[in-house]
């Protein structure tokens, strides 16, 4: 099965808050790309880590052979077509910054996008940047919405204030595109918002037949009593039943590897070995508060 994102890395400030360091990364087959990437730092301000760091807001880069992505000669034989940053913030401070990257070619189908009220409006989303390779029908309809707060899968995030996963897209009466979606082949969908005060920013990750975006997304919450996180929902591509999985699981703080994430507050790729696959596991952070964790399953 071929997977829409491609390689994944975590930045962190070094100990001097001077520059992002690679700490973790996931490349798949792309050993070029890798050894290239393990010899870099971004300043703030440079290259898509440093930018972010910058900008303090998700961006979406896709065109990976300009001259300000630091690595775009290698990108071009990488068959990598755009790349996602998502800084992880702990109030005003920097925790890391998340960057995911996307496939290119026909055989590669998918969508990210990231939406944003930066209109000033507190009732919409719109369209702040999207990756959508070849589905041209599907992206001029999306650059031409405007979501309302509790609509659709950007808005429900929104509304929630946590990540929010539809299946079956194409037959959701939930999903605004949803007559779109059907005719693209996008079947999944997961959005994480992102909220710091008045501006809200949801990131959308579209999965399709085929291709998905990866092999299964994953939300774990923390519970009422706030000292255990809980599995709350997820998609397998492959049909697990994952309630039913995780039915007697759960974690609390600095126990085992969310348990360790919960007590850094800090992004991290598990690596697969013996009994355990490799997994991208992002925080949701709120007001300085662990809300939930993503798990992007390879």
């Amino acid at each position: 099965m071929q997977l829409f994102i491609k390689a994944a890395e975590v930045w962190q400030p070094d100990m001097a808050s001077t520059e992002l360091q690679l700490v973790d990364g996931y490349y798949g087959g792309l050993s070029d790309f890798e050894a290239v990437s393990k010899e870099m730092s971004f300043p703030c301000g440079v290259g898509l880590p440093g930018e972010t760091w910058e900008k303090g807001r998700p961006l979406l880069w896709s065109d990976l052979t300009s001259d300000a992505f630091m690595r775009n000669q290698i990108a071009r034989h990488s068959g990598i077509a755009c790349g996602l940053s998502i800084p992880i913030y702990a109030g005003d401070f920097l925790l890391a910054v998340v960057v995911l990257f996307a496939g290119r070619g026909s055989e590669v189908t998918g969508a990210v996008e990231v939406w944003d009220n930066e209109s000033g409006s507190d009732a919409e989303l719109r369209l702040a940047q999207g990756y959508y390779g070849e589905l041209e029908r599907f992206e001029w309809i999306s650059r031409r919405l405007s979501i309302l707060r509790g609509r659709g899968l950007p808005g429900g995030a929104w509304a929630q204030g946590k990540p929010l996963i539809i299946e079956n897209l194409g037959d959701s009466n939930t999903f605004l595109r949803a007559r779109n979606a059907a005719e693209a082949g996008i079947t999944t969908g997961l959005a994480v918002p992102f909220i710091d005060r008045d501006r809200v920013r949801v990131v959308t990750f579209l999965s399709a037949r085929g291709t998905p975006v990866m092999r299964r997304f994953e939300v774990w919450e923390v519970d009422d009593t706030g000292e255990r996180l809980v599995f709350g929902s997820g998609h397998c591509e492959s049909g697990t039943d994952l309630n039913e999985k995780y039915a007697q699981t759960h974690y609390t703080k600095g126990k085992d590897f969310l348990g360790e994430l919960w007590l850094t507050g800090r992004p991290l790729i598990r690596a697969g070995g013996e009994g355990t696959e490799t997994g991208l596991w992002i925080p949701q952070i709120v007001a300085g508060r662990l809300s939930a964790v993503v798990g992007f399953i390879f």
